[in-house]
């Protein structure tokens, strides 16, 4: 298989090559990795009542990792690198290379909003609820986390 480096130009590129296309185009800055595919059969119908509760709890966990990261990234409070479980989240990022800290506390939050990272096994929990009004987690198999 070719190894394939793309131009400047495409580097920047992502999403649809254009409103009529059914083909798109994504580039991966933490791997270096290039991917392209097409949509054969896009769906048109409105969302079912399973994937409308699958996006609230998406929503829920969404708003714990924005209290989690509010509550422990660079800012004059917590320092210029912020607090010990950010930079232990910011060396497992790279480790999984990554694009943002914000994936990686997705992967470790739970329900609470308790952060447990792997390698530090200490638990950090945000100021405040995190927007937490729903307590399941998911674990189901329609998609969750």
């Amino acid at each position: 298989m070719a190894k394939v480096i793309p131009i400047d130009t495409i580097k920047g590129m992502s999403g649809k090559v254009c409103s009529h296309s059914n083909t798109y185009f994504n580039f991966n800055h933490s791997s270096g990795s290039c991917y392209t595919g097409k949509i054969c059969n896009p769906y048109t119908g409105g969302p079912t009542a399973k994937q409308l509760a699958q996006q609230e709890v998406f929503k829920q966990k969404a708003l714990r990792v924005s209290a989690w990261l509010n509550a422990n990234k660079p800012s004059a409070t917590n320092g210029d690198k912020g607090t010990v479980a950010y930079q232990e989240a910011q060396r497992i990022k790279k480790q999984l290379q990554l694009g943002n800290v914000r994936q990686v506390i997705c992967r470790y939050i739970d329900a609470q909003g308790v952060v447990t990272l792997p390698s530090s096994g200490q638990s950090v929990t945000p100021s405040g609820d995190g927007g937490n009004t729903n307590p399941s987690g998911g674990g189901d198999d329609n998609g969750s986390f």
